[in-house]
Protein backbone atom coordinates (compact mmCIF):
# COMPACT_ATOMS: atom_id res chain seq x y z
CA UNK A 1 0.00 0.00 0.00
CA UNK A 2 1.46 3.47 -0.39
CA UNK A 3 2.81 5.30 2.04
CA UNK A 4 3.81 2.14 4.41
CA UNK A 5 5.72 -0.28 1.12
CA UNK A 6 9.46 -0.98 0.63
CA UNK A 7 11.33 -0.30 -2.24
CA UNK A 8 14.00 -1.29 -4.29
CA UNK A 9 16.10 -1.84 -7.42
CA UNK A 10 17.67 -4.88 -8.55
CA UNK A 11 20.83 -4.00 -8.06
CA UNK A 12 20.25 -2.68 -4.15
CA UNK A 13 18.65 -5.97 -3.31
CA UNK A 14 20.99 -7.39 -0.99
CA UNK A 15 20.57 -4.55 1.30
CA UNK A 16 17.42 -4.11 3.19
CA UNK A 17 14.89 -2.00 0.83
CA UNK A 18 14.03 1.41 1.77
CA UNK A 19 10.61 2.30 3.62
CA UNK A 20 8.25 4.16 1.42
CA UNK A 21 7.80 6.87 3.98
CA UNK A 22 11.73 7.35 3.98
CA UNK A 23 11.86 7.77 0.55
CA UNK A 24 9.33 10.59 0.66
CA UNK A 25 11.18 12.13 3.82
CA UNK A 26 14.35 12.26 1.67
CA UNK A 27 12.04 14.01 -1.49
CA UNK A 28 11.18 16.62 1.17
CA UNK A 29 14.81 17.42 1.87
CA UNK A 30 15.56 17.34 -1.38
CA UNK A 31 12.94 19.66 -3.05
CA UNK A 32 13.31 21.69 -0.13
CA UNK A 33 17.22 22.57 -1.07
CA UNK A 34 18.52 25.15 -2.39
CA UNK A 35 19.68 23.47 -5.63
CA UNK A 36 15.91 22.33 -5.89
CA UNK A 37 13.73 24.82 -4.08
CA UNK A 38 13.79 27.84 -6.86
CA UNK A 39 13.02 24.89 -9.92
CA UNK A 40 9.24 24.27 -9.89
CA UNK A 41 9.63 22.10 -12.91
CA UNK A 42 12.10 20.13 -11.58
CA UNK A 43 10.70 19.64 -8.13
CA UNK A 44 7.46 18.59 -10.10
CA UNK A 45 9.26 16.26 -12.22
CA UNK A 46 10.99 14.34 -9.48
CA UNK A 47 7.65 14.49 -7.15
CA UNK A 48 5.97 12.70 -9.98
CA UNK A 49 8.57 9.90 -11.28
CA UNK A 50 9.10 9.45 -6.94
CA UNK A 51 5.35 8.86 -6.25
CA UNK A 52 4.55 7.29 -9.10
CA UNK A 53 7.37 4.50 -8.42
CA UNK A 54 6.21 4.05 -5.04
CA UNK A 55 2.72 3.17 -6.00
CA UNK A 56 3.98 1.07 -8.39
CA UNK A 57 2.59 2.50 -11.63
CA UNK A 58 6.02 1.57 -13.44
CA UNK A 59 3.87 1.61 -16.89
CA UNK A 60 3.27 5.68 -16.26
CA UNK A 61 7.02 6.71 -16.62
CA UNK A 62 6.77 6.61 -19.95
CA UNK A 63 8.10 9.83 -21.76
CA UNK A 64 4.84 10.27 -23.34
CA UNK A 65 3.02 9.76 -20.00
CA UNK A 66 5.87 11.92 -18.43
CA UNK A 67 4.99 15.23 -20.86
CA UNK A 68 1.27 14.80 -20.40
CA UNK A 69 0.98 14.74 -16.74
CA UNK A 70 4.28 16.65 -15.56
CA UNK A 71 4.83 19.27 -18.88
CA UNK A 72 1.48 19.74 -19.56
CA UNK A 73 1.38 18.66 -23.26
CA UNK A 74 -1.64 17.29 -25.26
CA UNK A 75 -2.11 14.17 -26.85
CA UNK A 76 -0.51 15.61 -29.70
CA UNK A 77 2.66 15.71 -28.01
CA UNK A 78 5.33 13.65 -30.68
CA UNK A 79 9.03 13.52 -28.64
CA UNK A 80 10.25 13.65 -32.17
CA UNK A 81 9.53 16.90 -32.14
CA UNK A 82 9.43 18.27 -28.55
CA UNK A 83 12.41 16.87 -26.13
CA UNK A 84 11.36 18.58 -23.58
CA UNK A 85 11.06 15.36 -21.07
CA UNK A 86 14.84 14.18 -22.12
CA UNK A 87 15.92 18.16 -21.80
CA UNK A 88 14.87 17.82 -17.95
CA UNK A 89 15.99 14.87 -16.79
CA UNK A 90 19.24 15.74 -17.64
CA UNK A 91 18.98 18.30 -15.22
CA UNK A 92 17.50 16.78 -13.03
CA UNK A 93 20.37 13.96 -13.06
CA UNK A 94 22.69 16.96 -12.93
CA UNK A 95 20.99 18.50 -10.22
CA UNK A 96 20.98 15.28 -7.91
CA UNK A 97 24.37 14.55 -8.49
CA UNK A 98 25.43 18.16 -7.04
CA UNK A 99 23.12 17.65 -4.46
CA UNK A 100 24.65 14.55 -3.35
CA UNK A 101 27.94 15.18 -4.02
CA UNK A 102 28.41 19.04 -3.05
CA UNK A 103 25.10 20.24 -1.55
CA UNK A 104 23.59 19.44 1.66
CA UNK A 105 22.76 15.75 0.45
CA UNK A 106 26.56 14.74 1.04
CA UNK A 107 25.55 13.29 4.80
CA UNK A 108 21.58 12.10 4.33
CA UNK A 109 21.23 8.33 4.48
CA UNK A 110 18.68 7.68 1.34
CA UNK A 111 19.83 7.84 -2.41
CA UNK A 112 17.18 8.81 -4.77
CA UNK A 113 19.14 8.60 -8.40
CA UNK A 114 17.61 8.36 -11.78
CA UNK A 115 19.72 6.47 -14.54
CA UNK A 116 20.31 7.80 -17.89
CA UNK A 117 17.98 6.35 -20.35
CA UNK A 118 15.53 5.60 -17.67
CA UNK A 119 12.64 7.78 -16.21
CA UNK A 120 12.37 4.79 -13.31
CA UNK A 121 14.14 6.52 -10.08
CA UNK A 122 16.59 4.02 -7.63
CA UNK A 123 16.26 4.07 -3.95
CA UNK A 124 19.02 3.13 -1.62
CA UNK A 125 20.34 3.39 1.88
CA UNK A 126 23.75 5.44 1.84
CA UNK A 127 26.66 4.88 4.70
CA UNK A 128 24.20 4.50 7.15
CA UNK A 129 22.06 1.44 7.45
CA UNK A 130 18.03 1.47 7.94
CA UNK A 131 17.96 0.76 11.45
CA UNK A 132 20.03 3.82 12.75
CA UNK A 133 18.24 5.92 9.86
CA UNK A 134 15.01 4.77 11.54
CA UNK A 135 15.99 6.00 14.59
CA UNK A 136 16.81 9.23 13.73
CA UNK A 137 14.00 10.17 11.25
CA UNK A 138 11.10 10.15 13.10
CA UNK A 139 8.33 11.95 11.43
CA UNK A 140 7.96 15.81 12.54
CA UNK A 141 4.09 15.37 12.18
CA UNK A 142 3.26 13.39 15.81
CA UNK A 143 0.68 11.30 15.58
CA UNK A 144 -0.96 12.69 18.83
CA UNK A 145 -3.93 13.50 17.09
CA UNK A 146 -2.45 14.98 13.35
CA UNK A 147 -4.28 18.01 12.08
CA UNK A 148 -4.41 18.51 8.59
CA UNK A 149 -6.32 21.50 6.48
CA UNK A 150 -8.05 21.12 2.55
CA UNK A 151 -7.60 24.68 1.09
CA UNK A 152 -9.98 25.48 -1.72
CA UNK A 153 -8.75 23.44 -5.03
CA UNK A 154 -8.26 26.62 -7.43
CA UNK A 155 -10.20 26.29 -10.82
CA UNK A 156 -7.97 26.05 -13.81
CA UNK A 157 -11.22 24.98 -15.99
CA UNK A 158 -11.90 27.16 -18.92
CA UNK A 159 -15.06 28.18 -17.62
CA UNK A 160 -14.93 30.31 -14.42
CA UNK A 161 -18.11 28.98 -13.64
CA UNK A 162 -16.73 25.68 -12.60
CA UNK A 163 -16.01 27.24 -9.37
CA UNK A 164 -19.01 25.21 -7.73
CA UNK A 165 -17.40 22.09 -8.71
CA UNK A 166 -13.76 22.66 -6.97
CA UNK A 167 -15.06 24.32 -3.95
CA UNK A 168 -17.48 20.51 -4.12
CA UNK A 169 -14.33 18.52 -4.63
CA UNK A 170 -12.78 19.99 -2.02
CA UNK A 171 -15.10 19.74 0.46
CA UNK A 172 -15.54 15.96 -0.18
CA UNK A 173 -12.06 15.44 0.24
CA UNK A 174 -12.46 17.25 3.79
CA UNK A 175 -15.49 15.01 4.20
CA UNK A 176 -13.59 11.68 3.07
CA UNK A 177 -10.86 12.57 5.43
CA UNK A 178 -13.06 13.14 8.79
CA UNK A 179 -13.45 9.23 8.76
CA UNK A 180 -9.49 8.84 9.25
CA UNK A 181 -9.07 7.93 13.29
CA UNK A 182 -6.57 9.84 15.11
CA UNK A 183 -7.10 12.92 12.81
CA UNK A 184 -8.18 16.36 13.14
CA UNK A 185 -9.48 17.53 9.78
CA UNK A 186 -10.50 21.30 10.05
CA UNK A 187 -13.65 22.49 8.67
CA UNK A 188 -15.06 23.89 5.48
CA UNK A 189 -15.82 27.24 7.01
CA UNK A 190 -12.31 28.21 8.38
CA UNK A 191 -10.13 26.26 5.21
CA UNK A 192 -12.44 28.52 2.98
CA UNK A 193 -10.81 31.76 4.64
CA UNK A 194 -8.12 31.35 2.19
CA UNK A 195 -9.84 30.76 -0.59
CA UNK A 196 -8.92 33.28 -3.58
CA UNK A 197 -5.88 34.41 -1.14
CA UNK A 198 -1.85 34.37 -1.45
CA UNK A 199 -0.79 32.65 1.59
CA UNK A 200 1.95 31.27 3.49
CA UNK A 201 1.64 27.78 4.27
CA UNK A 202 3.46 28.49 7.40
CA UNK A 203 0.93 31.13 8.47
CA UNK A 204 -1.81 29.19 7.48
CA UNK A 205 -0.78 26.26 9.51
CA UNK A 206 -0.74 29.09 12.37
CA UNK A 207 -3.69 30.39 12.65
CA UNK A 208 -5.43 26.85 11.47
CA UNK A 209 -3.22 24.49 14.02
CA UNK A 210 -2.53 22.43 11.25
CA UNK A 211 0.50 20.68 10.63
CA UNK A 212 -0.40 19.78 7.02
CA UNK A 213 -1.61 21.73 4.26
CA UNK A 214 -3.76 19.94 1.16
CA UNK A 215 -3.59 22.50 -1.74
CA UNK A 216 -4.02 22.04 -5.43
CA UNK A 217 -6.40 22.37 -8.91
CA UNK A 218 -8.80 21.11 -10.74
CA UNK A 219 -9.41 21.33 -14.56
CA UNK A 220 -12.62 19.89 -15.79
CA UNK A 221 -12.96 20.09 -19.19
CA UNK A 222 -16.14 18.10 -20.82
CA UNK A 223 -16.14 15.31 -19.04
CA UNK A 224 -12.25 15.37 -18.63
CA UNK A 225 -10.78 15.64 -15.86
CA UNK A 226 -7.38 17.04 -13.99
CA UNK A 227 -7.34 17.22 -10.51
CA UNK A 228 -3.35 18.35 -9.09
CA UNK A 229 -3.01 18.12 -5.14
CA UNK A 230 0.49 18.26 -2.70
CA UNK A 231 0.62 17.68 0.77
CA UNK A 232 3.03 20.46 2.49
CA UNK A 233 4.38 20.29 6.16
CA UNK A 234 3.47 23.81 7.48
CA UNK A 235 6.09 23.96 10.48
CA UNK A 236 9.53 22.96 7.60
CA UNK A 237 7.20 23.74 4.56
CA UNK A 238 8.70 20.66 2.99
CA UNK A 239 6.56 19.41 0.13
CA UNK A 240 5.83 15.93 1.34
CA UNK A 241 3.42 14.24 -1.47
CA UNK A 242 2.69 15.49 -4.79
CA UNK A 243 0.32 13.98 -7.35
CA UNK A 244 -1.60 15.05 -10.62
CA UNK A 245 -4.61 12.70 -11.84
CA UNK A 246 -5.78 13.11 -14.76
CA UNK A 247 -9.72 10.79 -15.60
CA UNK A 248 -13.05 10.62 -16.58
CA UNK A 249 -15.08 12.76 -14.54
CA UNK A 250 -16.40 9.24 -13.64
CA UNK A 251 -13.48 8.52 -11.91
CA UNK A 252 -14.01 11.42 -9.17
CA UNK A 253 -15.12 9.23 -6.47
CA UNK A 254 -12.13 7.00 -6.35
CA UNK A 255 -9.75 9.69 -6.85
CA UNK A 256 -11.04 11.46 -3.28
CA UNK A 257 -10.40 8.63 -2.10
CA UNK A 258 -7.06 7.41 -3.28
CA UNK A 259 -6.09 10.86 -2.18
CA UNK A 260 -7.68 10.38 1.79
CA UNK A 261 -5.45 6.87 1.76
CA UNK A 262 -2.35 9.06 0.36
CA UNK A 263 -2.93 11.41 3.53
CA UNK A 264 -3.12 8.86 5.71
CA UNK A 265 -0.30 7.20 4.69
CA UNK A 266 1.74 10.09 5.16
CA UNK A 267 1.11 10.55 8.84
CA UNK A 268 1.36 6.55 9.46
CA UNK A 269 -2.53 6.46 10.58
CA UNK A 270 -5.14 3.66 9.83
CA UNK A 271 -7.03 4.11 5.94
CA UNK A 272 -9.97 5.50 6.45
CA UNK A 273 -12.82 2.64 6.05
CA UNK A 274 -14.86 4.82 2.74
CA UNK A 275 -17.06 4.32 0.82
CA UNK A 276 -18.04 6.03 -2.11
CA UNK A 277 -20.82 8.75 -1.58
CA UNK A 278 -22.50 8.54 -4.63
CA UNK A 279 -22.85 5.59 -7.16
CA UNK A 280 -20.79 6.84 -10.70
CA UNK A 281 -24.69 6.15 -12.23
CA UNK A 282 -25.62 9.58 -10.33
CA UNK A 283 -22.68 11.35 -11.52
CA UNK A 284 -25.21 14.00 -13.07
CA UNK A 285 -26.84 14.27 -9.69
CA UNK A 286 -23.61 15.15 -7.77
CA UNK A 287 -22.91 17.79 -9.80
CA UNK A 288 -25.98 18.94 -9.63
CA UNK A 289 -25.83 19.10 -6.00
CA UNK A 290 -22.38 20.74 -6.23
CA UNK A 291 -23.64 23.22 -7.52
CA UNK A 292 -26.98 23.67 -5.22
CA UNK A 293 -24.60 23.58 -1.88
CA UNK A 294 -22.26 25.84 -3.79
CA UNK A 295 -25.32 28.12 -3.54
CA UNK A 296 -26.37 27.02 0.10
CA UNK A 297 -23.07 28.46 1.79
CA UNK A 298 -23.61 31.53 0.30
CA UNK A 299 -25.71 31.84 3.25
CA UNK A 300 -28.04 34.69 2.04
CA UNK A 301 -32.06 34.20 1.14
CA UNK A 302 -31.22 35.05 -2.42
CA UNK A 303 -29.43 32.36 -2.66
CA UNK A 304 -31.19 29.53 -0.72
CA UNK A 305 -34.03 29.92 -2.34
CA UNK A 306 -32.38 29.15 -6.13
CA UNK A 307 -30.48 26.31 -3.63
CA UNK A 308 -34.34 25.18 -3.10
CA UNK A 309 -35.35 24.99 -6.49
CA UNK A 310 -31.99 23.01 -7.70
CA UNK A 311 -32.23 20.50 -5.20
CA UNK A 312 -36.14 19.53 -5.97
CA UNK A 313 -34.97 19.00 -9.45
CA UNK A 314 -32.96 17.12 -8.38
CA UNK A 315 -35.09 15.15 -6.49
CA UNK A 316 -37.42 14.51 -9.18
CA UNK A 317 -34.98 13.58 -11.84
CA UNK A 318 -33.07 11.25 -8.82
CA UNK A 319 -35.47 10.12 -6.64
CA UNK A 320 -32.85 8.07 -4.43
CA UNK A 321 -29.91 10.20 -4.17
CA UNK A 322 -29.87 10.82 -0.43
CA UNK A 323 -27.76 14.71 -0.11
CA UNK A 324 -30.37 16.07 -2.24
CA UNK A 325 -32.87 15.81 0.33
CA UNK A 326 -30.65 16.43 3.40
CA UNK A 327 -29.80 19.71 1.14
CA UNK A 328 -33.18 20.86 1.01
CA UNK A 329 -33.49 20.57 4.79
CA UNK A 330 -30.21 22.29 5.52
CA UNK A 331 -31.90 24.99 2.88
CA UNK A 332 -35.14 25.68 4.47
CA UNK A 333 -33.44 25.88 7.83
CA UNK A 334 -31.15 28.52 7.13
CA UNK A 335 -34.14 30.70 5.85
CA UNK A 336 -35.81 29.76 9.50
CA UNK A 337 -32.51 30.70 11.45
CA UNK A 338 -32.20 33.89 9.58
CA UNK A 339 -35.79 34.77 10.37
CA UNK A 340 -36.71 34.87 6.63
CA UNK A 341 -39.36 32.29 7.07
CA UNK A 342 -41.45 30.54 9.91
CA UNK A 343 -40.32 27.39 10.80
CA UNK A 344 -43.97 26.34 11.06
CA UNK A 345 -44.49 27.46 7.44
CA UNK A 346 -41.74 25.01 6.09
CA UNK A 347 -41.32 22.25 8.96
CA UNK A 348 -43.23 19.62 6.53
CA UNK A 349 -41.00 20.08 4.05
CA UNK A 350 -37.70 20.05 6.50
CA UNK A 351 -39.19 16.91 7.72
CA UNK A 352 -40.15 15.02 5.01
CA UNK A 353 -36.82 15.37 3.42
CA UNK A 354 -34.68 15.11 6.48
CA UNK A 355 -36.41 11.63 7.17
CA UNK A 356 -36.00 10.80 3.35
CA UNK A 357 -32.52 11.38 3.21
CA UNK A 358 -31.83 9.49 6.06
CA UNK A 359 -34.00 6.55 5.22
CA UNK A 360 -31.72 6.13 1.84
CA UNK A 361 -28.30 6.68 3.93
CA UNK A 362 -28.43 5.97 7.33
CA UNK A 363 -24.81 6.00 6.90
CA UNK A 364 -23.54 9.45 6.14
CA UNK A 365 -22.91 11.72 8.70
CA UNK A 366 -24.59 14.53 7.00
CA UNK A 367 -27.60 12.90 6.90
CA UNK A 368 -27.91 11.52 10.54
CA UNK A 369 -27.10 15.45 11.50
CA UNK A 370 -30.08 17.00 9.33
CA UNK A 371 -32.06 14.48 10.87
CA UNK A 372 -31.03 14.86 14.40
CA UNK A 373 -31.44 18.61 13.68
CA UNK A 374 -35.06 17.94 12.64
CA UNK A 375 -35.51 15.89 16.08
CA UNK A 376 -34.18 18.82 18.11
CA UNK A 377 -35.22 21.71 16.76
CA UNK A 378 -38.26 21.88 15.37
CA UNK A 379 -39.36 18.46 17.19
CA UNK A 380 -38.00 19.40 20.91
CA UNK A 381 -36.25 15.09 20.96
CA UNK A 382 -33.85 15.98 22.24
CA UNK A 383 -32.78 12.47 23.41
CA UNK A 384 -33.32 11.01 19.68
CA UNK A 385 -30.92 14.01 18.19
CA UNK A 386 -28.76 13.14 20.65
CA UNK A 387 -28.28 9.64 19.42
CA UNK A 388 -28.25 10.70 15.85
CA UNK A 389 -25.20 13.42 16.88
CA UNK A 390 -23.64 10.39 18.25
CA UNK A 391 -24.45 8.14 15.10
CA UNK A 392 -22.71 11.24 12.92
CA UNK A 393 -20.12 11.28 14.80
CA UNK A 394 -19.19 7.98 15.19
CA UNK A 395 -19.57 7.83 11.44
CA UNK A 396 -16.97 10.40 10.75
CA UNK A 397 -15.68 11.17 14.14
CA UNK A 398 -14.21 14.75 12.65
CA UNK A 399 -17.50 15.84 11.27
CA UNK A 400 -17.35 19.56 12.43
CA UNK A 401 -21.08 20.42 12.14
CA UNK A 402 -21.97 17.97 14.00
CA UNK A 403 -20.21 18.65 17.06
CA UNK A 404 -21.31 21.94 17.08
CA UNK A 405 -25.08 21.40 16.54
CA UNK A 406 -25.19 19.11 19.04
CA UNK A 407 -23.27 20.89 21.44
CA UNK A 408 -25.66 24.16 20.96
CA UNK A 409 -28.92 21.23 21.47
CA UNK A 410 -26.90 20.50 25.06
CA UNK A 411 -26.40 23.94 26.15
CA UNK A 412 -30.76 24.18 25.31
CA UNK A 413 -31.04 21.47 27.61
CA UNK A 414 -29.16 23.63 30.50
CA UNK A 415 -26.36 20.56 29.84
CA UNK A 416 -23.40 23.19 29.84
CA UNK A 417 -20.71 21.40 30.50
CA UNK A 418 -21.15 19.08 28.14
CA UNK A 419 -22.03 21.46 25.39
CA UNK A 420 -18.84 23.63 26.69
CA UNK A 421 -16.77 20.29 25.18
CA UNK A 422 -18.58 19.99 22.04
CA UNK A 423 -18.34 23.53 21.36
CA UNK A 424 -14.34 23.68 22.13
CA UNK A 425 -14.51 20.04 20.10
CA UNK A 426 -16.75 22.45 16.97
CA UNK A 427 -13.73 25.56 17.54
CA UNK A 428 -10.60 22.86 17.46
CA UNK A 429 -11.83 21.49 13.73
CA UNK A 430 -13.24 24.99 12.80
CA UNK A 431 -10.85 27.68 14.13
CA UNK A 432 -11.59 30.70 11.91
CA UNK A 433 -15.32 30.16 11.77
CA UNK A 434 -17.40 33.14 12.76
CA UNK A 435 -20.10 31.30 13.50
CA UNK A 436 -17.97 28.97 16.10
CA UNK A 437 -16.98 31.98 17.53
CA UNK A 438 -20.00 33.53 18.31
CA UNK A 439 -21.79 30.43 19.54
CA UNK A 440 -19.07 29.91 21.97
CA UNK A 441 -19.54 33.77 23.04
CA UNK A 442 -23.10 32.79 23.93
CA UNK A 443 -22.38 29.99 25.94
CA UNK A 444 -19.87 31.97 28.29
CA UNK A 445 -22.95 34.47 28.05
CA UNK A 446 -25.20 31.92 29.68
CA UNK A 447 -22.42 30.98 31.86
CA UNK A 448 -22.31 34.49 33.25
CA UNK A 449 -18.22 34.80 32.03
CA UNK A 450 -19.07 38.26 30.76
CA UNK A 451 -15.23 38.85 29.67
CA UNK A 452 -14.93 35.72 27.75
CA UNK A 453 -18.16 36.25 26.08
CA UNK A 454 -16.73 39.32 24.75
CA UNK A 455 -13.39 38.02 24.12
CA UNK A 456 -15.36 35.28 21.58
CA UNK A 457 -17.71 38.59 20.35
CA UNK A 458 -14.34 40.22 19.06
CA UNK A 459 -13.43 37.56 17.23
CA UNK A 460 -16.16 36.45 15.43
CA UNK A 461 -16.06 40.30 14.02
CA UNK A 462 -12.61 40.35 13.42
CA UNK A 463 -13.87 37.45 10.94
CA UNK A 464 -17.01 39.12 9.86
CA UNK A 465 -17.68 42.37 11.14
CA UNK A 466 -21.70 42.36 10.30
CA UNK A 467 -22.01 38.43 11.39
CA UNK A 468 -25.47 38.90 12.66
CA UNK A 469 -25.78 36.44 14.91
CA UNK A 470 -22.84 38.11 16.70
CA UNK A 471 -24.80 41.07 16.77
CA UNK A 472 -27.68 39.71 18.50
CA UNK A 473 -25.21 38.42 21.32
CA UNK A 474 -23.51 41.46 21.84
CA UNK A 475 -27.04 43.39 22.31
CA UNK A 476 -27.74 40.34 24.74
CA UNK A 477 -24.42 40.95 26.36
CA UNK A 478 -24.89 44.21 27.01
CA UNK A 479 -28.28 44.18 28.13
CA UNK A 480 -27.44 41.22 30.76
CA UNK A 481 -25.08 44.21 32.05
CA UNK A 482 -26.90 47.12 32.39
CA UNK A 483 -25.58 48.63 29.52
CA UNK A 484 -28.79 49.53 27.67
CA UNK A 485 -27.21 52.44 25.75
CA UNK A 486 -24.36 49.85 24.59
CA UNK A 487 -27.47 47.87 23.25
CA UNK A 488 -28.64 51.18 21.73
CA UNK A 489 -25.33 51.67 19.72
CA UNK A 490 -24.78 48.07 18.57
CA UNK A 491 -28.17 47.88 17.32
CA UNK A 492 -29.67 50.93 16.11
CA UNK A 493 -30.69 51.48 12.57
CA UNK A 494 -30.92 47.22 12.36
CA UNK A 495 -33.39 45.97 10.03
CA UNK A 496 -33.87 42.16 12.11
CA UNK A 497 -36.39 41.44 14.08
CA UNK A 498 -35.27 40.13 16.86
CA UNK A 499 -32.88 43.24 16.93
CA UNK A 500 -35.42 45.54 16.55
CA UNK A 501 -37.16 43.96 19.41
CA UNK A 502 -34.36 43.65 22.31
CA UNK A 503 -33.37 47.37 21.03
CA UNK A 504 -37.53 47.84 22.26
CA UNK A 505 -36.31 46.84 25.35
CA UNK A 506 -33.36 49.02 26.04
CA UNK A 507 -35.00 52.02 25.05
CA UNK A 508 -37.83 50.92 27.52
CA UNK A 509 -34.82 50.01 30.55
CA UNK A 510 -33.37 53.02 30.11
CA UNK A 511 -36.85 54.79 30.80
CA UNK A 512 -37.74 55.85 27.19
CA UNK A 513 -41.29 54.59 26.22
CA UNK A 514 -41.54 56.60 23.40
CA UNK A 515 -38.37 55.29 21.31
CA UNK A 516 -39.30 52.01 22.45
CA UNK A 517 -42.86 52.19 20.94
CA UNK A 518 -41.35 53.49 17.39
CA UNK A 519 -38.99 50.12 17.97
CA UNK A 520 -42.60 48.48 17.74
CA UNK A 521 -44.13 50.53 14.98
CA UNK A 522 -40.63 49.50 13.09
CA UNK A 523 -41.70 46.05 13.45
CA UNK A 524 -45.19 46.87 11.94
CA UNK A 525 -43.24 48.13 9.18
CA UNK A 526 -41.06 44.97 8.53
CA UNK A 527 -44.10 42.58 9.31
CA UNK A 528 -45.46 44.21 5.82
CA UNK A 529 -42.76 43.31 3.62
CA UNK A 530 -41.83 40.23 5.49
CA UNK A 531 -42.06 37.77 8.01
CA UNK A 532 -41.77 39.05 11.76
CA UNK A 533 -40.84 36.11 14.33
CA UNK A 534 -43.70 36.71 17.35
CA UNK A 535 -40.36 36.45 19.51
CA UNK A 536 -39.56 39.94 18.61
CA UNK A 537 -42.55 41.40 19.95
CA UNK A 538 -41.74 39.25 23.14
CA UNK A 539 -38.47 40.85 23.86
CA UNK A 540 -40.02 44.19 23.55
CA UNK A 541 -42.89 43.54 25.83
CA UNK A 542 -40.06 41.16 28.64
CA UNK A 543 -38.19 45.03 28.80
CA UNK A 544 -41.57 46.82 29.11
CA UNK A 545 -42.60 44.99 31.50
CA UNK A 546 -46.07 43.87 29.92
CA UNK A 547 -45.62 40.12 30.99
CA UNK A 548 -48.51 38.89 29.64
CA UNK A 549 -48.42 40.30 26.02
CA UNK A 550 -44.73 38.28 26.44
CA UNK A 551 -46.12 35.29 27.60
CA UNK A 552 -48.58 35.31 24.40
CA UNK A 553 -45.97 35.87 22.15
CA UNK A 554 -43.93 33.68 23.44
CA UNK A 555 -46.30 30.82 22.85
CA UNK A 556 -46.76 32.10 19.58
CA UNK A 557 -43.42 31.94 18.71
CA UNK A 558 -43.05 28.46 19.73
CA UNK A 559 -46.37 27.81 17.49
CA UNK A 560 -44.05 29.17 14.95
CA UNK A 561 -40.88 27.10 15.68
CA UNK A 562 -38.74 30.23 16.05
CA UNK A 563 -35.45 28.71 16.60
CA UNK A 564 -33.94 30.56 19.35
CA UNK A 565 -36.60 29.75 21.78
CA UNK A 566 -35.39 27.08 22.31
CA UNK A 567 -33.19 28.68 24.40
CA UNK A 568 -35.95 29.33 26.80
CA UNK A 569 -34.40 27.31 29.76
CA UNK A 570 -31.19 28.95 29.48
CA UNK A 571 -31.27 32.54 28.57
CA UNK A 572 -30.92 34.85 30.82
CA UNK A 573 -33.21 37.35 28.87
CA UNK A 574 -36.38 35.50 29.86
CA UNK A 575 -35.26 35.64 34.14
CA UNK A 576 -37.92 38.81 34.71
CA UNK A 577 -40.93 35.39 33.59
CA UNK A 578 -38.90 32.44 35.39
CA UNK A 579 -41.27 32.60 38.57
CA UNK A 580 -44.64 32.76 36.44
CA UNK A 581 -46.09 29.13 36.48
CA UNK A 582 -47.02 30.13 32.60
CA UNK A 583 -42.74 30.00 32.00
CA UNK A 584 -42.63 26.35 33.33
CA UNK A 585 -45.78 25.40 30.93
CA UNK A 586 -43.54 26.76 27.91
CA UNK A 587 -40.91 24.97 29.01
CA UNK A 588 -42.92 21.77 29.28
CA UNK A 589 -44.17 22.37 25.60
CA UNK A 590 -40.25 22.59 24.45
CA UNK A 591 -39.58 18.98 26.92
CA UNK A 592 -37.02 21.39 28.79
CA UNK A 593 -35.95 20.99 31.93
CA UNK A 594 -38.32 22.79 33.99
Amino acid sequence: MPGSSSLESPADSAREPVPATIVREQLARIVNSPGFVSSARLVRFLAHIVNRTIEGDLDSLKEFSIALEVFDRNSDYDPNIDAIVRVEARRLRSKLKAYYEDGPGTSDPVLIGLRPGSYVPIFRWLERGPQEHKQEASTSIETRRASIAVLPFVNMSPEPEQDYFCDGITEEIINTLTHVSGLNVIARTSAFQFKGVAVDIREVGQRLGADLVIEGSVRKAGMQLRITAQAIHTESGHHLWSETFRRELKDIFAIQEEMAESVAGLLRLHRPDVRVRSPALNLDAYTRYLRARFLIHQQCPETLRAALDQLREVTQHFPDYAPAYSGIAVANGFLCLFGVVSGRDVYPEIKANAERGYALDPDLAETCTVLAGLRAWFEYRWGEADTLYERALKLQPGYAPAHMFRAMALLCQGNILAAESGLRRSTELDPISASDCARMAYLHYVKGDYRFAAEHLKNSFDLDRDYPEARLYKGLLHFQQGDYEGVIQCLSGSTVPLEIGLLAAAYARKGSEARARKCLDELSRVAEKQYVTPLAEAFAAIGMGKDDLAFERLEEAIEHKTNFVDMLAVEPFFEPLRSDGRFSRLLKILNLPH
